[in-house]
C-alpha cells in the first residue's frame, strides 16, 4: 500500500480521532487584540503530553519552555478559559478531561487534581459563548456532556444529562450570537443544529447533510455562513445561516481542497479561510467573499507531515500548524492583504503526535 493510501486509511478508519481543528471560537472584536500571545501550548496525542513554548512577539517563532504529562491517554484537544488562567485537555482513550492552572507570571502549567470523567471518547471540547460552560463531544458514545466552570478554581462540575447526537460527532461550534450551536457528525455525514438557552442547555433544531465524512466546521465572524470540511470527498461546503432560526442552507458550488481536508480556520475579519490537508501535507488558502460566502482558492503551501490543525494568533500576523506525522509545529507569517502564508524558520519539535496548538495571552 502506498504511503498516501496508508495516511488516508488512518484518517478515515482509525478516527476521525486524528482529525482536529482550531481552538475555541469566539465572536471577533472590531479590532484585533493588541496583546501578543506569550505562550503556545501543544497537545501531543501519542506521548500523552503538552509541550509549552514562549512566543517571540516580533517574529512569531516558538522557543521550547517545558513538557508535562496530561494525566490521560490520547489527548486530542485543548480549551482555554476566557481568563487565560485555566486550560482543559480532552483525553480520548481515557474518557476524561484534565484541568490545568496557568501561572500568570511564569506561564507554568500545574495539574488541578485528577482528570474529570467525561463520556466515551471525548473527541472535542469547547467552552460556550458565556465562558462558564464546557462541552465535551463524545465520539464513541454519540453524545455531548456539559460541565459548569468554577471561575475561581477552574474546577468542572457536571451540569446536565447527556445530549444525544448523530453518529461519531467530531466538532461543535457556536454562532457569534451565542444562540445556536452546530455539530459535525463524521459517520452520519451531517450537521446537527441546536438552540442554546441561557443555562447552556442545547435543544435540537434539526439536521442537514454535510458532504461525505465531515471532519471540521467553522462559523464566519459575520454569523452569516458556516463552512464544513469533508475529508472523504476533499470538499468544503458553504452554508448560509438564517440568523433568526439558525437554519442552514447549502450553497453551490462547493470549493475543492487538496487531499484529506480535516480542519478549517478563519481570520478574525472573515476574509480568509485556511484548510489543513492531512493526506497532501499542505494548506489551502481561500479568499472569502464576505457578501456571498463563496470561497476562492488563492494558494497552497507545504506543511509538515500530516498537518491536522492550524491556529492563527489574535493579530492575524502568524499561523501555527501542528504536524502529526513529523512531530513538529510549522510557523508561517500571514500576508495581511492576500492571506498568503510564508514559512518562518524551521519547524519546531514537539512531542509525539502533535494535534492541537493553543495560544495564551
Amino acid at each position: 500500500m502506498s504511503e498516501r493510501k496508508i495516511v488516508r486509511f488512518v484518517l478515515i478508519f482509525i478516527v476521525p480521532m486524528l482529525l482536529t481543528a482550531c481552538g475555541t471560537y469566539t465572536k471577533p472584536p472590531s479590532m484585533p487584540p493588541a496583546i501578543a500571545p506569550r505562550l503556545a501550548l501543544v497537545v501531543n496525542s501519542i506521548s500523552n503530553s503538552i509541550s509549552s513554548y514562549t512566543v517571540d512577539p516580533r517574529t512569531g517563532q516558538l522557543n521550547a519552555k517545558e513538557t508535562l504529562t496530561t494525566g490521560g491517554t490520547n489527548p486530542r484537544v485543548m480549551a482555554l478559559a476566557p481568563s487565560g488562567r485555566f486550560a482543559y485537555v480532552g483525553n480520548l482513550d481515557s474518557n476524561n478531561i484534565s484541568v490545568f492552572a496557568i501561572d500568570t507570571n511564569t506561564g507554568h502549567l500545574s495539574a488541578q487534581g485528577s482528570p474529570v470523567t467525561a463520556g466515551s471518547g471525548p473527541r472535542f471540547i469547547v467552552i460556550g459563548p458565556m465562558g462558564n460552560v464546557l462541552y465535551a463531544v463524545n465520539q464513541q458514545a454519540n453524545n455531548i456532556t456539559a460541565f459548569s466552570i468554577n471561575s475561581g478554581t477552574g474546577a468542572l462540575s457536571p451540569l446536565m444529562g447527556t445530549i444525544p447526537t448523530d453518529d461519531a460527532p467530531v466538532e461543535l461550534r457556536f454562532h457569534p450570537s451565542g444562540q445556536f450551536a452546530y455539530l459535525a457528525n463524521f459517520n452520519s455525514s451531517d450537521l446537527t443544529v441546536y438552540r442554546v438557552d441561557s443555562s447552556g442547555a442545547l435543544g435540537l433544531l434539526g439536521a442537514v447533510p454535510a458532504g461525505l465524512s465531515p471532519s471540521a466546521i467553522g462559523i464566519h465572524s459575520s454569523g452569516k455562513f458556516a463552512y464544513v470540511a469533508s475529508l472523504a470527498s476533499n470538499e468544503i461546503t458553504t452554508f448560509s445561516i438564517d440568523e433568526t432560526s439558525g437554519a442552514l442552507t447549502a450553497l453551490e458550488p462547493r470549493a475543492t481542497a487538496k487531499d484529506g481536508p480535516n480542519s478549517i480556520t478563519m481570520d478574525w475579519q472573515g476574509r480568509f479561510a485556511y484548510v489543513t490537508n492531512a493526506v497532501a501535507s499542505n494548506i489551502s488558502v481561500f479568499a472569502i467573499d464576505v457578501a456571498t460566502g463563496a470561497l476562492t482558492l488563492r494558494s497552497t503551501v507545504s506543511a509538515g507531515s500530516i498537518p491536522v490543525s492550524l491556529t492563527l494568533d489574535a493579530s492575524g500576523r502568524f499561523a501555527y500548524v501542528a504536524n502529526l506525522g513529523s512531530n513538529d509545529v510549522s510557523t508561517f507569517a500571514v500576508d495581511a492583504n492576500t492571506g498568503d502564508l510564508t514559512p518562518v524558520g524551521a519547524p519546531v519539535k514537539a512531542g509525539t503526535g502533535p494535534v492541537w496548538l493553543t495560544l495564551v495571552k
